[in-house]
Formats: C-alpha cells, sequence, structure tokens
C-alpha cells in the first residue's frame, strides 16, 4: 500500500482522511496510487482517484464533481501519494507464499515474538540481495516447512510493513512434500470459508480480499 495521512500513518482500505474539509473513504490503495470515495464535506463529489506514472514522475489526477474536475482541490493528497511512491520504488521486499492446494490455503502459527505468537501468517521471509522474487518464495517455503512449490503471479497489492519495508506475495501451488511447522507453533489448510476463524497479523489481513478470490 502506498499513501500517508497525518505524521507517518500508512493509509489502509476503510480508512477515512480529510482533504481540503471533506471527508474521504479510502477504497483502493496501492503502489501505482489511491482510489477514495466522498463521504461527506464537499456536496457533489462521486469520486476522487489518483494515479501515479511513473514513481515520481508525475501524477495524473482525476475528481469528478458533477461533470467538472478540479484537479488543484486534489492536489495535497497526489503529493502525498507520489513522494511515499518514490520513497517505496526502492524498498526492501518480503515475500509471501499464498500455497493453494486443492481449494484450501496454507496458513502458519507465529510461536515468537510474544506480540505476534499466537496470530497467523502465510510462508514468507525477507529476499535476501541477489537473489529474486520467486527464488526467495521457493526458499522460504523450503526452509520454514520442508515443502518444494511452483511459484505463480502477484496475489493483491504490496503492503507497506514499515518505511523501507514491503510485503508482496505470490500464488503458489504444492509441488513436493507435506508441510510441517518447524519455526511456527502450528500450520493449517484454510478454505474460503474459514479465512476468518484464525487471528491474522494486521499486514496478512489486508490481503484476505484478494485470497479469497485466489481460493475461488
Amino acid at each position: 500500500m502506498v499513501g500517508l495521512c497525518g505524521g507517518d500513518r500508512l493509509l489502509a482500505p476503510g480508512d477515512e482522511v480529510r482533504a481540503r474539509g471533506t471527508r474521504l473513504r479510502v477504497v483502493e490503495v496501492g503502489v501505482g496510487g489511491l482510489r477514495a470515495v466522498a463521504v461527506g464535506g464537499l456536496p457533489g463529489v462521486s469520486a476522487l482517484e489518483v494515479v501515479v506514472e511513473p514513481f515520481g514522475a508525475g501524477a495524473r489526477v482525476s475528481c469528478v464533481v458533477d461533470g467538472w474536475r478540479p484537479e488543484a482541490w486534489a492536489r495535497s493528497v497526489v503529493e502525498r501519494v507520489a513522494g511515499r511512491a518514490v520513497e517505496l520504488a526502492s524498498a526492501a521486499v518480503v515475500v509471501g507464499a499464498a500455497v493453494v492446494r486443492d481449494g484450501r490455503l496454507l496458513a502458519q502459527e507465529r510461536a515468537y515474538p510474544v506480540d505476534a505468537a499466537g496470530k497467523w501468517e502465510l510462508p514468507g521471509g525477507r529476499v535476501e540481495p541477489g537473489e529474486s522474487d520467486v527464488d526467495a518464495v521457493r526458499r522460504e517455503c523450503a526452509e520454514e516447512l520442508g515443502i518444494s512449490v511452483a511459484v505463480g503471479e502477484p496475489v493483491g497489492p504490496d503492503v507497506v510493513l514499515t518505511d523501507a519495508l514491503v510485503l508482496r506475495v505470490y500464488a503458489a501451488t504444492l509441488a513436493g512434500g507435506e508441510p510441517e511447522a518447524r519455526d511456527h507453533r502450528s500450520v493449517q489448510w484454510l478454505t474460503e470459508g474459514t479465512l476468518d476463524t484464525v487471528d491474522w497479523l494486521p499486514a496478512d489481513r489486508v490481503l484476505l480480499p484478494a485470497l479469497r478470490a485466489l481460493l475461488r
């Protein structure tokens, strides 16, 4: 995700922000921009859409208000998003693996640290220098679970973890082995209907809509 609102708090879908007295609810945030809808403060505002292309090189803004487009009104939002996109373009990456077998998603329960113990996440870890995302997914699955996987396309948006670190999840299928909890408390295969039965870490929870779509 990309965006700032009030200090250093990162925007996420569902957040509400204020721009020149107007309340906006964020609908979608990604490395390419932000889309929000007005929820009050400026009658007639139907949508605000921000696209940054490419990172930091310029921004195209559209804000439809009963047929006219007040680009200047949205400039403060654009500047925040564009600036954050520049920073995230060089961010380090933590990869995650959305491993699916027979319509079920593999999840693992954290054993440590104390504040994360008992919460659930996708397999994965930091990409090492000189390593590709795909190779990192394969390595982390082998190290954490003792399995080999075939790696597919990215799932959902990049999720900001810190100012210089993003989580990027890839679809994967089990190619060999049976998952075992080596560094985690337990592992579990979840269906679309049981994704909400475990307590996900915040970054993984952001991706639940994309994971549901993957399981369908």
